[in-house]
């Protein structure tokens, strides 16, 4: 029966739409190829996050490769492809050294009223799986977003739309240790600038930064 249906409904990768070969799962092989490609996070982000010194800059996978299966995932709730990225994004993280120097895993949080609007926040549901995957103990309440920004429709405006829209709650937590804060996708840093805002005062910590995918460009 599956052959039967397998024949007339090919299983299809979800990122290309190319038809799945024989040993593959979801994502063909040519589109997990696509995360192999250097990229160096480092350079193109350090010099613009500049509310703390980061340790480490890291981004999994090309935005322009696999931005229709995050938008499915992040706004139609789809929840299988997240759990799959998320999984390629564990493994991904799991080879780099410097992974074993983190304590905890901290996701850019939403704000209550968007959770509630969306349903979930897309960081922390990855969050949840790259902590199981790779052992890494997750941070819960120690950061809230005390503004519901709009929408960030250009470039020009994610700076200031995003000014302030953090606070520390729990620096306990965080004090002496090595974080890894988390995000979907980094375009400008300015989000990512506003969390670690917040962070700046906490005693003796170390930061390091980690997103499932950028712009190549």
């Amino acid at each position: 029966m599956n052959t039967f249906v397998d024949f007339f409904f090919p299983k299809r990768c979800f990122v290309c739409g190319d038809v799945l070969a024989g040993g593959e799962h979801d994502i063909c092989l040519k589109c997990l190829a696509k995360d192999k490609k250097t990229f160096d996070a480092y350079a193109k982000y350090h010099e613009k996050i500049t509310s703390m010194s980061v340790e480490h800059l890291d981004v999994c996978l090309p935005y322009e490769s696999f931005r229709a299966s995050l938008t499915d995932f992040k706004y139609r709730a789809n929840l299988y492809k997240g759990r799959r990225l998320a999984l390629l994004w564990a493994e991904h993280l799991s080879q780099k050294e410097w992974i074993e120097q983190i304590d905890y895993i901290l996701p850019i949080p939403l704000h209550w009223r968007k959770l509630v609007r969306r349903g979930f926040n897309q960081s922390e549901y990855m969050g949840n799986i790259l902590s199981k995957t790779l052992d890494i103990p997750m941070l819960h309440s120690v950061v809230r977003r005390q503004i519901n920004n709009p929408p960030q429709a250009s470039a020009k405006n994610r700076w200031s739309n995003v000014r302030h829209i953090f606070a520390l709650k729990d620096s306990k937590p965080m004090e002496g240790r090595h974080i890894l804060v988390i995000d979907d996708v980094i375009t400008t840093s300015a989000t990512t600038n506003e969390l670690l805002y917040a962070l700046k005062d906490v005693k003796d910590l170390k930061v390091s930064a980690a997103f499932l995918s950028s712009p190549l460009s």
